[in-house]
């Protein structure tokens, strides 16, 4: 029924978990109506479907000349031109609560449907008006195809090798496009929210990296296969051996996914980003990023009177009513308590103080630490409770983000305060 051997049985490392993943992302996405779980799903599922074939032939389903030979035939494995798409929608969806489906979005699934209508078409024919209609039995390849797929294989396949390249190509282009969308979300996390280590999908980035580095070799392998006349279907191996792995990986990150922690982002993708990025074009360097955030009052000469009003209430405000002490403070919830809106606030913070939202909070925070040390708490607490004291959620976060203002680590600002 199967058979069990290196190559087929190392691709199981993959397939099984992810035909796992697969079904709880489902299940997942119809309990909580989340579109971000079902596209995950459909991406593991293109991905299982692509490297279950080769499983399947090495197993000894393809020579076996019956039931099993004539699957097949007749599945459509390949789906790989709707792997990037999925990959882009994915992404915009994980980091967007609000994402709905468009229907500008189906544009991008056109190429794949040409691909899967010609397939329909042959399966059709043979099935429905060779089999059904004419009541004729299968009588090519060991009785496993009908005529419309034997003239297929017989005259050199479809769709043929250009076509296969386009499909890597789009993939490694669409790929492109959510990596470039994945540094825009971070610098969105930096502007809108005051702490972000749980936000920042750390574990999708190194996946959008590796399915990068792993499309790319599978394209040199097919390369490499495609003009040496001495290679053989084995050679191909290890390109669906890396599509495994990775499947392995991406399903655990996928269902990883906290929406506890995801449901407050709002990211709007490539136009949020850039706008953002020519918001930044021409901002003045950042100055006296070691200085404490009490320290950085001045605004730069171009500082428009209302920045510097805004500036001015936001610092009377903040030394009042420390905001920066919550750790989940979010540049909306802050302009709301100062009766602004977030676009007005994250303006005046990048002129006046030259930083994005979690450095100005974080900035606040390091200073409120060194408060708590020069009144002596650091006798009787520890250095990570004068931390989360101060707002941050994390020893990392603290010590990343106070280095970054003082150039120095926490401890050997305490040793220094006490000589």
């Amino acid at each position: 029924m199967f058979d069990f051997n290196q190559y087929s049985s190392l691709l199981l490392i993959g397939v099984i978990p992810a035909l796992l993943h697969t079904a709880l992302l489902f299940v997942r996405a119809w309990r909580e109506e989340r579109w971000s779980d079902f596209l995950a799903g459909c991406i593991l599922v293109v991905g299982v479907l692509y490297v279950t074939q080769w499983m399947l032939g090495f197993a000894g389903w393809y020579n076996q000349r019956d039931w099993r030979t004539t699957i097949m035939f007749y599945v459509q494995w390949d789906h790989l031109i709707a792997f990037g798409p999925l990959c882009w929608l994915y992404f915009r969806a994980v980091t967007n609560t609000d994402f709905q489906w468009q229907r500008s979005y189906w544009l991008h699934f056109l190429p794949w449907l040409l691909l899967v209508l010609p397939h329909l078409s042959i399966t059709f024919y043979d099935w429905v008006v060779v089999r059904l209609l004419n009541g004729e039995a299968f009588t090519f390849f060991g009785d496993t195809r009908g005529p419309a797929m034997d003239w297929v294989h017989v005259h050199g396949g479809y769709p043929g090798e250009l076509v296969f390249a386009f499909i890597r190509l789009a993939l490694i282009v669409y790929l492109l496009f959510t990596v470039r969308d994945y540094r825009r979300y971070r610098r969105y996390l930096e502007e809108e929210f005051s702490n972000t280590d749980q936000l920042t999908l750390s574990g999708h980035g190194y996946l959008l990296g590796l399915l990068l580095l792993g499309v790319s070799l599978t394209i040199f392998i097919e390369a490499i296969n495609l003009f040496s006349t001495q290679a053989d279907y084995t050679d191909a191996w290890f390109s669906y051996f890396t599509m495994s792995v990775l499947l392995l990986f991406a399903g655990v990150q996928f269902y990883a996914v906290d929406t506890r922690l995801t449901r407050s982002l709002r990211f709007q993708g490539a136009a949020a980003g850039a706008m953002r990025e020519q918001k930044e074009q021409g901002r003045v360097p950042k100055a006296m990023a070691a200085a404490p955030a009490s320290a950085q009052v001045s605004s730069p000469p171009d500082t428009s009177a209302e920045d510097i009003a805004w500036s001015e209430k936001l610092n009377h405000y903040l030394e009042e009513y420390p905001a920066h002490l919550n750790p989940e403070l979010k540049l909306g919830d802050l302009a709301k308590e100062l009766g602004t809106n977030a676009s007005v606030l994250s303006r005046v913070i990048n002129t006046s103080y030259q930083q994005n939202f979690n450095d100005f909070i974080n900035a606040r925070r390091c200073a409120a630490f060194l408060e708590r040390v020069r009144a002596g708490e650091h006798h009787r607490h520890t250095l990570l409770s004068l931390a989360l004291d101060s707002g941050f959620n994390s020893k990392s976060t603290f010590n990343r983000a106070f280095r970054k203002h003082y150039g120095k680590s926490p401890k050997a600002a305490v040793e220094e305060s006490e000589r």
